[in-house]
């Protein structure tokens, strides 16, 4: 179960797996992949940007109290359940004949990784999330034209190849409290005593 900080973890933990993953190629260098606005790449060649969350309710088990596993006399509120959506984008630094070419195969390489490989393995986790052996599972999302136009929001800059992605996080809750000690035996005596007349 992750920390607050979880969602910086969950895209590291994603940017971690496209390091591994895609380079020597069709990245040279682990460094051109990162946690960046797609509107502003740098030197990346490949961004992870996480544009929006929402939270995951229902079950019995997202809300209330239940037992602290690290302490017994303490119970702990559920978890935050958090839905993440990241786009993924190419930026590439190809000459201008061959850029769309190279960022095709930049994303497309992206795109395959995220359907042969759903579940982040725990060698690519981060802090929190590596502590507590989580698996993030990855799902492509279907964006349109329109949604894309929507999340890069920046007129100024044409929208790069990109895809989407939602990962699940659990971000667990700092709210405790004491829980009194249970009763586990009794001891009950009744004497008799006699009644005054």
């Amino acid at each position: 179960m992750g920390s607050s900080n979880a969602i910086a973890e969950a895209g590291l933990s994603v940017v971690n797996m496209f390091k591994k993953l895609m380079t020597p190629e069709p990245i040279a260098s682990p460094e051109s992949i990162g946690l960046c606005m797609p509107q502003e790449p740098e030197d990346f060649q490949l961004t992870v940007w996480i544009y929006n969350f929402e939270e995951q309710k229902g079950g019995a088990n997202s809300i209330g109290f239940r037992p602290d596993p690290a302490d017994p006399t303490q119970e702990r509120y559920a978890p935050m359940q958090i839905k993440l959506f990241l786009l993924i984008t190419a930026h590439s630094k190809a000459p201008s004949q061959i850029r769309a070419a190279d960022e095709y195969r930049i994303i497309g390489k992206a795109m395959q990784i995220v359907r042969d490989m759903p579940i982040v393995e725990a060698s690519y986790l981060e802090g929190s999330l590596a502590g507590e052996g989580t698996l993030l599972n990855l799902e492509m999302l279907k964006l349109s034209s329109d949604d894309l136009t929507k999340i890069w929001n920046n007129a100024s800059k044409p929208v790069k190849m990109s895809f989407g992605v939602s990962v699940t996080v659990s971000m667990e809750s700092v709210r405790v409290r004491t829980v009194g000690v249970r009763v586990s035996e009794a001891h009950i005596s009744l004497n008799q005593t006699e009644r005054k007349k």
